[in-house]
């Protein structure tokens, strides 16, 4: 939350008053952690290896032999072409076999390893060879004819090593050479068996194949045995349910059309259409018979059919010629010739002639002619109208025969499914009958099948230096890691900053500079002696210091800073006693100067006060008289060594410092300075020890934060934080500060408790005569 701001007539642009960011706590820093404790972690380190080597000299050394073996498949006899057969006597994974108790135990008792020393009081000897027993493939793969293995043995005496390892060898082999003969001797028993089996079987359903293949309705087109094909089998009734119903839908084709035209014409003459139109419509569907009549005849159309779509066309055709020409036409009598043509084939056959529906005689007479009378239109949609019935017969019976046909077509197909269910088994048994005889005729031929073992390196023993290793390196990385982790605690527990990112994490301020430590404040003390100063002030006596770089740095910072704000009065503070609050506003203040600013420094720690201490001036008049109006401001003022620079003491201590910093006269005191100076520095008492800096930041424009490195903690700050936000302080920035308070600078470590609760009201009683009140 925001706090409210207390702002003075100097500050048109305050700070925010809120300072505090509300951020996770750090965690710690793993490398920083162990950099910073470099010289205890060489110390574990060195300790671990001290008690490693102690211990490596109490357990004694080991030996570890090696030997390489290779293991491959013999050369048997091929029978074919496929060479990746079965192999008796075969192992997928040597590794594992000879690491197994069945060889271990085999070598124990052939080669009286139990009687070794270093096996002699063991309780279980093949278990503690497999214990100690390494075994890894450095070439080959499972099932691979090739296959070379390392072994090792690990163990305390250099000769039962190398036996034990010898002796693991040993056995290998001839379990090897005894697995193979017993494997062979079981697979040519077991297949002799199988064959035994398979052969009747495979008699007996050939014969039972042959009974059924009698019996069954079906044709076959392979002699029986032979290997199954498709379409070997043939169902007579299948193929009938297939012609008829392809013809079924040919006629239902057919009967559609024939409705559709009768439909047509029915509608149009509904619609009174004339004469000639009829005519025209009954014309085209006849040229479509003739076209489709050429290109193919319909399966199914009866000879009168075909007769009648042939002779109403050039009846039509011989009507619409006499109404154009007379009977001598060329035209005229090339149609009658092929009339004549087309009713001689109904002579021929004995078929009626097409009739006229009106009086039922035959539209054509004797002489070829169309009979007067005769209505054409009647007469297409009558011969229509008989098509369209005898396509529903022909469809009916269609349908029938087809019924009937599919019937037993699927009572056929229960004899297709039992000849397929003896084909299949047929297949299995010969397949598997095939497979054993082939292996038996191989098997017979190849007697010595199998791995055969060859050592082809000597056993031989050398000290195991991984030993040395894991019983010094482990002691000493437990030690460092116990010691490492303890480390780890304490910092967790530890919550000073130790960094700019743990600052950063806590203020929303901005951090103007880094102070480093003051690495030999004694070098300055000389020149100290020589100026009646402090050689703390080491931008005064050494500026080409790396501590004096550094103000540089904050200064050129805080003029920016102050600047943007328009803060001239700044009040410095610190969470803490001993945080170099003094030392800094101190030094700040001399490069200020030094940059061409008019700058008062005003130590308003009427409690412990120490700027006179810094400059090596006077302490009995100062900033108290001022405020109690004993002395003017202008004379209380005491100049120093430093051009632009000015200092106003503390004064005698008061009685009751919080009651005078809170009289009215302490904002004019300010105002009136900043008549004078470019900038007013005020040195206030740190923030957690007393109330004076919250009662001083009213009047003041802003204030800066001195925090410690390694030595402010996090709830410290954030105590300070809290009391800076509840009385509505502007802080303009904090100043990182690397020192530990030394023997140049005062210490607040007796408490300022304890100090500041002593009263001290001696003062002069007769001020120094330049210090007078003109």
């Amino acid at each position: 939350m925001n706090q409210p701001t207390v702002e003075s007539k100097n500050n048109p642009a305050p700070f925010p008053s809120h300072q505090m960011m509300q951020t996770p706590e750090p965690t710690v820093d793993l490398v920083q952690l162990a950099l910073r404790n470099i010289i205890w972690l060489i110390i574990a380190g060195a300790v671990g290896l001290g008690l490693g080597i102690a211990a490596y000299k109490a357990l004694g050394p080991s030996y570890v032999a090696k030997s390489q073996i290779l293991v491959k498949l013999k050369t048997s006899v091929p029978l074919g072409d496929d060479d990746n057969r079965p192999t008796a006597g075969e192992r997928s994974a040597h590794v594992e076999i000879i690491r197994s108790p069945r060889v271990i135990e085999r070598a124990v008792h052939e080669s009286h390893l139990d009687k070794l020393p270093t096996l002699a009081g063991s309780e279980d000897p093949a278990r503690d060879i497999i214990d100690g027993l390494k075994v890894e493939r450095t070439a080959g793969e499972d099932h691979h004819k090739l296959n070379i293995l390392n072994l090792q043995y690990t163990s305390t005496s250099e000769e039962d090593a190398k036996q034990i390892l010898n002796a693991v060898v040993k056995a290998y082999d001839e379990y090897l050479q005894d697995d193979a003969q017993k494997s062979h001797r079981e697979l040519t028993q077991l297949l002799n068996q199988i064959n035994n089996d398979l052969t009747p079987r495979l008699n007996a359903k050939t014969e039972e194949y042959q009974r059924f293949r009698d019996e069954a309705p079906l044709l076959w087109k392979a002699p029986p045995g032979a290997d199954a094909a498709p379409g070997d089998v043939t169902n007579i009734h299948h193929q009938r349910v297939d012609a008829i119903a392809a013809e079924r839908v040919k006629v239902e084709l057919k009967y559609q059309e024939i409705t559709s035209r009768i439909q047509t014409l029915r509608n149009a003459v509904q619609r009174g259409e004339s004469s000639e139109a009829l005519l025209l419509l009954v014309r085209t569907f006849l040229q479509r018979d003739q076209q489709s009549n050429t290109q193919t005849v319909m399966t199914g159309t009866s000879e009168r059919q075909q007769l009648d779509s042939q002779l109403l066309p050039l009846l039509l055709e011989e009507q619409v010629l006499l109404q154009r020409y007379n009977d001598g036409h060329p035209d005229v009598i090339n149609i009658r010739k092929r009339i004549d043509i087309i009713l001689s084939y109904y002579r021929k056959r004995g078929i009626e002639l097409p009739v006229n529906p009106a009086n039922g005689k035959a539209i054509v007479g004797p002489n070829g002619q169309v009979e007067p009378g005769s209505d054409m239109i009647s007469t297409y949609m009558t011969a229509l109208t008989q098509q369209q019935a005898e396509m529903k017969n022909r469809l009916d019976e269609l349908q029938k025969l087809y019924d009937e046909s599919t019937k037993q077509a699927k009572s056929f197909a229960r004899f297709e499914s039992q000849d397929q269910s003896y084909k299949e088994d047929l297949q299995r048994i010969r397949s598997l009958h095939d497979v054993v005889t082939r292996r038996i005729e191989e098997l017979s031929l190849a007697h010595d099948e199998g791995y055969q073992l060859q050592q082809i390196s000597p056993s031989q023993a050398e000290l195991d230096f991984k030993r040395i290793l894991k019983i010094v390196g482990g002691i000493t990385i437990m030690l460092l890691v116990a010691t490492y982790g303890l480390l780890f605690l304490l910092a967790l527990r530890d919550t000073t900053i130790k960094s700019l990112a743990d600052v950063r994490s806590l203020f929303e301020a901005p951090i103007l500079g880094t102070l480093p430590s003051v690495t030999n404040p004694q070098k300055n003390l000389e020149m100290a002696r020589q100026t009646g100063t402090s050689p703390m002030l080491y931008y005064y006596h050494d500026p080409a210091s790396p501590e004096a770089e550094s103000c540089r740095s904050v200064r050129a910072t805080f003029f920016v800073r102050a600047s943007d704000a328009g803060a001239r009065i700044i009040q410095f503070s610190s969470p803490e006693p001993g945080d170099g609050k003094t030392t800094t506003i101190s030094n700040l203040a001399i490069s200020m100067a030094q940059a061409g600013k008019k700058v008062l420094l005003i130590d308003a720690d009427l409690r412990r006060p120490m700027v006179h201490r810094l400059f090596g001036l006077r302490e009995e008049i100062g900033f108290s008289e001022v405020l109690q109006g004993e002395l003017e401001l202008l004379n209380a003022i005491q100049p120093t060594k430093i051009e632009n620079l000015s200092v106003l003491s503390a004064g005698a201590i008061p009685a009751k410092p919080a009651e005078l910093l809170s009289s009215a006269k302490l904002h004019y005191l300010f105002g009136e300075a900043t008549r004078e100076y470019d900038f007013v520095l005020v040195d206030s008492p740190p923030i957690l020890a007393v109330s004076d800096p919250s009662i001083t930041a009213r009047s003041v424009d802003a204030m800066m934060l001195v925090v410690r490195m390694q030595k402010n903690n996090r709830p410290s700050i954030k105590r300070t934080l809290e009391l800076l936000g509840s009385h509505g302080v502007n802080l303009m920035g904090v100043i990182a500060n690397g020192v530990e308070a030394s023997g140049g600078e005062y210490s607040y470590r007796g408490g300022y408790g304890g100090g500041y609760a002593r009263e001290r009201s001696t003062k002069p009683t007769t001020p120094p005569p330049i210090l007078t009140k003109q």
